[in-house]
């Protein structure tokens, strides 16, 4: 533990240990965004997603309070804490979504929350009150996190949950071997245990995980276009739900890539979290009309499976940002049919949804200067047009050849849409359009 005294805290050692805290909670972020590719379990994508949001704002705040405390001068983000970020490192390492959750929840977060209130306790409430502030915010919404995952622990099975316990003990130890959260890093080799450390780096998958009680499909867009008022608002909330692709890509990017300007992962945080947002208001809705997804309707990452097999991480990237362009307009346009038709609920997920995918534009362009800063306009232009309709004609193909696995998702859902409530006009659905491609492709 760096010495301090009472109270007493100068500003090299203040920003030292505000330096360490930000480097754990950016190297944890980090992780967890990776890692939502690869777990399985909904409610824990929910979860994570939400968070990796969180702690970027809070891996923000710190980064900022420690240039304000100029450490030393401004090397923030130089290479510093090396045990400690190289056992960070090693946390998506694992081979279960329990494992992962319990070494995350149960390891990491709560030594920083520790770290954090100990931090308080001995720095100058007046003299640091900058920091303190920022902290306290950070106290709560950490706090937040914690009672989020016990509940989600509760749910979990105990034998899940014992099988995570070797991992969390070689975690807890191989943290404390590089220096803990708040203390001097240790400079040391990530501690060694057969079984733990020598797992390999993980990497992200090509095709993410779904929950195991979802049931198989192929596309996520019906095969033919709605043929009433409630068909639409199925239609549309299916399209939503399954924006959970266009969160595993953004936060896939945040792992995949590493030693990018923090302000690139800071927005990537929070366009992976709207994404997510997205989804949820496509489940608030079907829970609403009376289906259970991944049941009733199919939960599939058919973007990802029509487009990284052919190009990878970097193709998808240009379909995202294809797709992005044209999401504000077509948006605006759904809000506005969908409250003429008397569904205004569906209109607000859709009004909010148009405000987030402007603020997505400027992300994905962002990402194609950091990753291709040769590429001229013209051609970054033609190649995203290109992956585009790359990726239309391969759904196109899914549905013409009947390979689009709706056939039995969609008398189900055919079935429980005759049963759906009459809306206040429906005289309005022929201005929403029919073509179940303008679902898919925005």
């Amino acid at each position: 533990m760096i010495e301090i005294l009472s109270n007493l805290q100068d500003v090299e050692q203040a920003s030292a240990l505000q330096r360490r805290l930000y480097r754990t909670i950016r190297e944890t972020m980090r992780a967890m965004a990776g890692r939502i590719c690869g777990v399985a379990n909904w409610e824990a994508k929910k979860l994570l997603a939400r968070h990796i949001w969180l702690d970027a704002e809070h891996a923000d705040a710190l980064r900022s309070r420690v240039l304000e405390l100029r450490f030393p001068r401004v090397d923030v983000d130089l290479v510093a804490d090396g045990a400690l970020i190289a056992m960070l490192g090693r946390l998506p390492s694992t081979l279960t979504d329990t494992e992962f959750l319990a070494g995350t929840y149960q390891v990491i977060k709560p030594r920083v929350l520790a770290a954090i209130e100990d931090y308080l306790r001995r720095s100058d409430p007046l003299d640091d009150a900058p920091s303190h502030r920022a902290l306290r915010i950070v106290i709560g919404e950490l706090r937040d996190e914690l009672a989020e995952f016990e509940r989600w622990w509760n749910a979990v099975s105990l034998a899940d949950r014992e099988g995570a316990g070797p991992w969390v003990a070689w975690l807890c130890d191989a943290l404390e071997h590089a220096g803990g959260v708040h203390g001097r890093d240790s400079g040391a080799e990530v501690l060694a245990r057969e079984g733990f450390s020598d797992r390999p780096r993980y990497v992200i998958p090509m095709q993410p995980s779904r929950d195991p009680h979802w049931l198989p499909a192929v596309t996520q867009v019906p095969p033919r276009p709605p043929r009433t008022p409630q068909e639409q608002q199925v239609w549309i909330a299916i399209d939503h739900v399954n924006e959970l692709w266009a969160c595993e890509l953004p936060a896939a990017f945040i792992w995949h890539h590493d030693n990018l300007p923090w302000s690139l992962y800071r927005e990537t945080a929070r366009w992976a979290y709207d994404e997510m947002r997205h989804a949820q208001m496509g489940e608030r809705r079907l829970l609403a009309y009376g289906f259970e997804i991944g049941v009733d309707v199919p939960m599939v990452p058919d973007h990802w499976v029509g487009v990284c097999a052919r190009g990878g991480l970097e193709a998808m990237l240009f379909v995202v940002h294809g797709l992005e362009q044209g999401g504000p307009k077509w948006k605006a346009q759904l809000k506005s049919d969908l409250w003429k038709m008397g569904d205004p609920y569906s209109s607000q997920d859709c009004d909010y949804d148009w405000a987030d995918e402007a603020g997505h534009i400027r992300y994905g362009q962002a990402w194609l200067k950091a990753l291709f800063p040769d590429l001229s306009k013209q051609e970054i232009i033609r190649r995203t047009e290109n992956e585009v309709e790359q990726w239309k004609e391969w759904i196109a193909d899914k549905h013409r050849s009947g390979q689009h696995g709706y056939d039995f998702f969609l008398p189900r859902i055919e079935a429980k849409c005759a049963r759906m409530p009459a809306l206040a006009n429906p005289e309005h659905f022929h201005a929403l359009g029919s073509s179940a491609a303008t679902l898919s492709y925005g």
